[in-house]
């Protein structure tokens, strides 16, 4: 079993705030009310893992990477990243871990991103060989070269957050935080950045933890997924175990030319919902219950049909389902 990157023992963090009251007596003695950003969350991530770390607005994510890269500390809990305390041996632990924000920039607006990453290599001490082998590499992968020396200003949205990996990665870090690295992305832009994160993790075993709302970027990248709600961990676990626990219904659309064995075809879908259009069927039926082999295989036996798609939930569908049952139990 690979050795651990990050270890959070019981990690609290809470906000003490002020409640506007009414008459001048508060303005005096305002009330003090804390909030709990974070409750109690423990976790374990292996070196070379790929983590989505999810949940709504306010439920901890921004806060818990706060922590684990230093810029925070907490209320209580234990925390290690490498074997580093971040909060208190911000200066070493930086040499080890790479962060990109979607919001907050890692280059000059008025300079080119090559002169970043210069500046970038005297940051991390590097040697001017290793630097210009870890340049070439990045800029090759990002596909960076025609535009790293314009000006971070001239560049468009895709260009510069390129920019902001390779700078992030310039001087090979171990753990690499990812908040919304893709956001405001077109499709094309957002693909190269994943393939790209992806070959970083294959081929240099960086633990990557990635926060986002983009489904699709936990999906094509994660290998397990946490879930946060309101400062807790409420699923710790792979995608496909996920979709098992939450998420019970598959969906089969058919395209059918004729039903050979109406008697058989009739058996075959009355235990499920059923909705047609024309020709179009869409058979949606109990995953835990009935396997999508079993269904197709039945229906090959009775139908001749000319189509079909097994549509099986999105990871969206997986976590808003997740969320609605949280706030059921809780009325």
């Amino acid at each position: 079993m690979s050795r651990p990157a990050i270890e959070i023992q019981h990690l609290t963090k809470e906000f003490p705030l002020s409640e506007k009251g009414t008459g001048w007596f508060s303005f005096i003695r305002p009330k003090k009310k804390i909030l709990t950003a974070l409750d109690s969350i423990s976790l374990h991530i292996p070196e070379g893992e790929i983590v989505g770390y999810i949940g709504p607005n306010g439920s901890g994510k921004s806060t818990t990477i706060k922590i684990l890269t230093g810029i925070l500390t907490p209320t209580r809990g234990n925390v290690r990243v490498l074997g580093y305390v971040p909060w208190e041996q911000r200066y070493e632990y930086t040499f080890n871990i790479g962060v990109v924000f979607g919001q907050k920039s890692l280059l000059w607006w008025d300079i080119p991103p090559f002169e970043c990453f210069r500046l970038y290599k005297e940051i991390y001490e590097m040697d001017e060989k290793t630097y210009q082998q870890r340049l070439t590499y990045l800029s090759n992968l990002f596909e960076i070269d025609e535009f790293m020396h314009t000006p971070t200003r001239k560049l468009s949205l895709g260009q510069r957050m390129r920019c902001e990996l390779v700078a992030s990665l310039i001087h090979k870090p171990k753990v690499l935080f990812l908040d919304e690295p893709t956001i405001g992305l077109d499709v094309v832009a957002k693909q190269r950045m994943r393939d790209a994160i992806r070959e970083i993790n294959e081929k240099e075993k960086t633990t990557v933890i990635l926060t986002t709302h983009d489904m699709k970027d936990i999906e094509e990248l994660a290998h397990r997924i946490l879930i946060l709600n309101e400062g807790k961990i409420i699923y710790d676990g792979t995608l496909e175990d996920v979709r098992k626990r939450f998420i019970h219904e598959n969906t089969v659309m058919f395209e059918l030319v004729r039903i050979t064995n109406p008697t058989l075809f009739s058996k075959i879908i009355q235990p499920h919902r059923i909705q047609q259009n024309g020709q179009t069927f869409n058979l949606t039926f109990d995953r835990t219950a009935f396997s999508t082999k079993k269904i197709l295989d039945d229906l090959f036996d009775c139908c001749e049909i000319s189509h079909f798609e097994v549509n099986e939930p999105s990871l969206e569908d997986v976590v808003r389902e997740i969320y609605d049952t949280k706030n059921r139990q809780k009325h």
